[in-house]
């Protein structure tokens, strides 16, 4: 397969969409945690609630235009959104069996998986001063997960789960790259939002779990879980995959959960140690050098 061209970044604009991005998908996870719901029901409304926007937004012309796809492009998005599916299914179970700051930073692993099949399948192979960044940022990953009493088989489950989102959302991210390259963001995400809100409606049927009978709360945050870290945080992401390429996109969201651990303190009452504190530090050193390597 052949890696895709990088066109001139527009780095101010760039720049400001990243920032906005990383901001609004690091609210997930707390909004997350609020939700009464099962996981895979969170992961489905997220997903049909924003294809259903951006269905409502494209009008006629650009759904026609979706449809007549090549078949090749469209499988491409199948598969991006099974991957996004998997991704959202197994993350959002992870929250609800170990903490916050720990879930999202083990998925937040992305980088290291993207790289990896960027390697093998893009054949492109990463600069010396991105593997620089990603060695710090592991280690401050280490220093995060960092805990001072021994895990339960739940944390642990969580934990793997976790770490399943973040290969899942590599996945996601490589086909976003190779998407990107032949589509505008619009039909791209119009794309992937879809087959991953598909998939999990076919996927939830084969569970116990109702999709109707939760309180008024719960279905408010569906909305806000869709419209602020889907709508807004992924599809900047997304956006930004036409100028950065995959492995460095996903160092990026290394950034979310330095926000993330400190909104969970602030906001749920999880303690932010000093070690925590060390390692976020590092990961966004590690994501700045990342970009530099990039642009340089």
């Amino acid at each position: 397969m052949m890696s895709p061209p990088t066109p001139t970044r527009p780095t101010v604009r760039l720049v400001l969409v990243i920032v906005g991005g990383l901001f609004a998908v690091s609210i997930s996870s707390i909004l997350i945690r609020w939700c009464h719901a099962p996981a895979i029901v969170i992961a489905t409304y997220r997903l049909a609630i924003a294809s259903g926007v951006l269905m409502i937004m494209a009008g006629r012309r650009r759904l026609a235009l979706a449809v007549q796809l090549p078949g090749k492009i469209f499988l491409w998005g199948l598969l991006s959104g099974a991957f996004l599916a998997i991704h959202f299914s197994s993350w959002i179970r992870s929250l609800e069996l170990t903490s916050v700051a720990i879930s999202v930073v083990l998925v937040s692993t992305t980088p290291f998986f993207a790289a990896l099949g960027s390697w093998l399948f893009l054949k492109r192979k990463p600069a010396g001063l991105f593997w620089l960044g990603l060695a710090l940022s592991f280690v401050g990953l280490l220093l995060i997960v960092h805990a001072p009493t021994p895990a339960s088989e739940d944390s642990m489950l969580g934990n793997g789960l976790a770490l399943t989102g973040a290969a899942a959302m590599a996945g996601y991210i490589l086909c976003g790259r190779y998407l990107r390259a032949r589509l505008d963001n619009f039909l791209y995400i119009l794309l992937a939002y879809s087959s991953a809100a598909l998939v999990l409606l076919v996927s939830v049927q084969f569970t116990s779990f109702p999709m109707i009978g939760y309180s008024g709360q719960t279905y408010m945050l569906f909305v806000l879980i869709a419209v602020f870290p889907q709508l807004l945080g992924h599809t900047s992401f997304n956006w930004a995959l036409k100028y950065l390429s995959a492995p460095v996109v996903s160092m990026l969201l290394l950034g979310e959960p330095v926000l993330a651990s400190i909104l969970a303190w602030l906001l749920l009452d999880e303690t932010l140690t000093m070690l925590q504190i060390a390692g976020s530090v590092l990961i966004l050193l590690g994501v700045g050098l990342a970009v530099r390597a990039e642009t340089m």
